[in-house]
């Protein structure tokens, strides 16, 4: 009886051990994600499952924490990411609703230990930003307005019109984006060779409330009225397939089918249905789960304390970018 109670206690030490061991690895392996809902923009429900399935495959303790794309949202996930912190993540893979609202919070100066991995969207001003997983958002401002100029040149017109949509400052990539854009079109608007109607080019002045399809409807029936009725025109560079479903949506309240040249990127379900039916002229792809990888193997590496090297950085923080690839109806 004494021989086998000491075995039993053998026994069970041995299980409290590789409980405690176990449970040490799980609170190592702890990680938050905190993503937009896709209430506003459907690619956010495409980024989760993504993250799930990457998440999984490295065996983390992974929490999601989903926050819509409000004022009220951005106050959430400010208290989401408290309680992450609080629970004991690790490692925080965030996507800001509103990276002031973060920034303002001072949750991540307070918790040095936690390393903060920005997933698709920059926050540029924080020193505790240890890696970006995006895509070059600079650079679909540039594929995009060369795909205009392209239209341009081939129809061999002397002069055509723009209307510029750009996204809220609440998202900095929307200003990266815009400053991508511009950078090829300024040129053109000086010379007069494309003429934006409304006046409207400075980002103040073309940004939108938010990503939503409402309100790129209604910016793009406010650059309707400096038109005469029935008139569009030729060219409207949209940040987003939202935004590239407001102006179609617009333009064709005022009675317009005939559809001018329209950008777009995220490659929606919706953008290649407009694409293939001739409403959209283009989108761009930013192979969303290439991005999610990216995203898997920085976190991989900060967790294992073998952090992975980058060949990039953008203001001093190592960033990987997905790939891009305009899609026009071609591609389908």
């Amino acid at each position: 009886m004494r021989k086998n109670y000491f075995a039993k206690a053998l026994i069970l030490g041995a299980a409290m051990l590789l409980a405690l061991a176990c449970t040490k690895e799980g609170n190592q392996k702890k990680v938050a994600v905190l993503l937009p809902d896709a209430s506003s923009l459907d690619r956010w429900a495409t980024d989760k499952s993504n993250l799930e399935t990457v998440m999984a495959s490295y065996g983390f303790n992974t929490t999601f924490y989903i926050a819509p794309e409000t004022e009220a949202g951005a106050a959430q996930q400010v208290e989401q990411l408290r309680e992450a912190i609080n629970a004991g993540a690790k490692c925080v893979v965030l996507t800001a609703i509103d990276y002031k609202k973060i920034n303002e919070s001072g949750l991540l100066e307070q918790h040095p230990e936690v390393k903060v991995v920005c997933h698709d969207r920059f926050i540029l001003d924080n020193p505790r930003v240890a890696y970006i997983s995006s895509a070059n958002t600079r650079e679909v401002g540039r594929l995009q307005a060369q795909f205009l100029l392209n239209h341009f040149h081939s129809c061999g017109e002397p002069v055509m019109s723009l209307e510029i949509l750009a996204g809220p400052d609440t998202d900095i990539n929307a200003k990266a984006y815009y400053d991508g854009a511009m950078e090829l079109l300024n040129p053109y608007i000086a010379s007069g060779k494309l003429q934006v109607v409304s006046n409207r080019t400075e980002y103040g002045q073309v940004s939108a409330d938010s990503w939503m399809i409402s309100d790129a409807k209604i910016e793009m029936q406010d650059r309707l009225t400096f038109y005469n009725e029935g008139d569009r025109p030729d060219m409207v560079l949209a940040a987003i397939d939202n935004q590239a479903q407001g102006v179609i949506e617009a333009l064709g309240l005022a009675g317009i089918t005939d559809m001018p040249v329209i950008t777009g990127q995220d490659n929606t379900a919706m953008a290649q249905s407009n694409i293939k039916r001739h409403l959209q002229t283009m989108t761009i792809d930013k192979n969303l789960m290439d991005m999610a990888y990216n995203t898997g193997l920085i976190v991989n590496g900060l967790l294992s304390n073998s952090p992975v090297q980058a060949s990039q950085k953008v203001s001093g923080i190592p960033v990987f970018y997905s790939p891009l690839t305009v899609m026009t109806v071609d591609s389908y």
